[in-house]
């Protein structure tokens, strides 16, 4: 019989904008600051972390409680929103089909083997993953830096990516020459989120959607899937990869 920890955990986060109820989202009940801003920064309800007054956690009673000074108003007509295919039957509003988003260009170019390399990297710090067996992770790396910047997991694959596009956001860092990796498949509202934070360039170890990769080729997104196999597919934005070995020789 497996102990607790050998259990992926699933909570309900609450997250309250300007003391009003907003939304309850299923999840690890880890990591729900990053969570909260990914988030409404992906439904639209910031634009930056400057949008943000303050924010509060608190991870044991599973609240999040944000300031917005001017906040933006959004659309949440039930008749407007699409029940998406992420593993715990998440919402998103057509609005966000619709949202008129720059075309990407330019990127880093980035290496087959590293991206491999940086794969590895994030299963390999990704705990739960290795131990539980029901999880998902994502990591954001530095295409130039050669590096991981930050591995987060949960039970949602479409949560992990909102926990890294919440760091991102927390740290001020600069998506233009940065690598989304996931554990977890690329439906449409991972690459909605992806092109959404203008990260150039997403990799998974398993496949994405005929959707997501008319997204993803829309918006100007590199997209490798099966990135630990043999032969990793590059389904878009091809200019972006090559198959020379990363600079560091890993």
């Amino acid at each position: 019989m497996k102990n607790k920890e050998q259990i992926p955990q699933e909570s309900l986060v609450r997250i309250f904008m300007n003391g009003d109820f907003l939304s309850a989202l299923l999840c690890t009940p880890r990591d729900v600051r990053e969570l909260a801003v990914g988030w409404l920064f992906n439904e639209g309800y910031v634009q930056s972390i400057e949008d943000i007054g303050s924010l509060a956690a608190c991870e044991d009673m599973r609240d999040v409680h944000v300031q917005v000074p001017n906040p933006r108003p959004v659309e949440k007509d039930r008749d407007q929103m699409i029940r998406t295919s992420a593993c715990m039957g998440g919402e998103i509003s057509i609005g966000q089909f619709a949202r008129d988003t720059e075309r990407l260009d330019g990127g880093p170019v980035v290496s087959l083997p590293l991206l491999k390399t940086l794969m590895k990297e994030t299963l390999t710090q990704a705990s739960s993953y290795k131990e539980t067996g029901g999880i998902h992770c994502a990591g954001i790396a530095s295409a130039t830096e050669e590096r991981i910047l930050a591995v987060f997991e949960d039970v949602g694959r479409h949560n992990a990516f909102d926990k890294v596009i919440g760091r991102m956001l927390l740290t001020k860092l600069t998506p233009e020459e940065k690598v989304l990796l996931t554990s977890g498949r690329i439906s449409s509202e991972m690459a909605l989120k992806a092109a959404h934070s203008r990260i150039p360039v997403v990799a998974t170890i398993t496949t994405g959607t005929d959707l997501a990769v008319r997204i993803a080729e829309d918006a100007g997104i590199t997209l490798v899937v099966r990135a630990l196999s043999a032969s990793p597919l590059v389904l878009c934005g091809e200019q972006r990869i090559t198959h020379a070995p990363p600079q560091g020789g890993q």
